[in-house]
């Protein structure tokens, strides 16, 4: 197994300044994620977060994401959810600080919540890492890239605002959270969350058990939808951090 070192420099968005990055302040051209900052789609970046192949109309990837994957372990995952940024980095954003610092998903590679405040051309170049142990620049089109690194500077939230970390109860207010999902939810999901199933377990796994078994990832789908679906993104949609949160307080009440 490659050694942490070698993993570090590999990770996507670990903190780790990019030499060569071009910049405007130096008098040279404007990056291209600069340069095209105003047409980037954050509910797409957002998506692409979750699962790319369903917005880029790929086929789903049967190798996995290496070298990266390879040097770590403790994560037996294969093919397509290699290739997942959420299975890296956590749907909390913060990696191995937050909800995937034990289990199964346990990779120990850093979260991309600190990375929000890099200059944005360096974001960029990070997820492309053309040439690099990071390279998804065969995967996504430099439009793509943009609107991820949109989602990571503008569309992060810090989720213990939201979930009490220790429990997973979520602390929004359900009964607001009743009044929108009735609104924006209840067709297709249900009144009470079980048109959906999102197991093959017997019985009906639907939005309540889902937001309570991973209240992180509810809270994601939430706000940005559910790649390759109908599901709309309520950011998109025009809520509030807060409405989201109290979205999925309501959530947590459905059987």
């Amino acid at each position: 197994m490659r050694t942490k070192s070698r993993r570090t420099i590999g990770l996507l968005l670990a903190g780790v300044l990019i030499v060569g990055v071009a910049a405007c302040s130096d008098g040279g051209p404007e990056h291209f994620v600069d340069e095209n900052w105003s047409t980037a789609d954050i509910v797409a970046g957002g998506k692409l977060y979750d699962k790319w192949w369903p917005i880029t109309a790929a086929a789903e990837p049967t190798t996995d994401f290496d070298p990266i994957w390879a040097s770590q372990s403790t994560n037996t995952r294969s093919g397509g959810d290699t290739w997942r940024c959420k299975e890296c980095h956590g749907w909390d954003y913060i990696g191995n600080l937050g909800r995937y610092s034990s289990g199964s998903h346990f990779t120990g590679f850093a979260g991309v919540w600190t990375a929000r405040t890099d200059e944005r051309a360096v974001i960029f170049e990070a997820i492309k890492g053309e040439g690099a142990d990071h390279d998804m620049a065969g995967v996504l089109t430099d439009t793509d890239i943009l609107n991820l690194t949109k989602f990571i500077v503008d569309g992060l939230v810090d989720m213990g605002l939201y979930i009490n970390t220790s429990t997973g109860a979520a602390t929004g207010n359900a009964t607001a959270g009743q009044t929108l999902y009735d609104a924006n939810c209840r067709s297709c999901h249900g009144a009470d969350g079980q048109d959906i199933d999102f197991d093959g377990d017997p019985g009906v796994q639907g939005v309540g058990w889902l937001a309570n078994d991973n209240p992180q990832e509810t809270l994601h789908k939430i706000r940005w939808g559910h790649p390759g679906s109908a599901m709309p993104s309520q950011v998109g949609s025009g809520r509030t951090d807060q409405q989201t949160g109290d979205i999925l307080a309501y959530a947590q009440t459905l059987p």
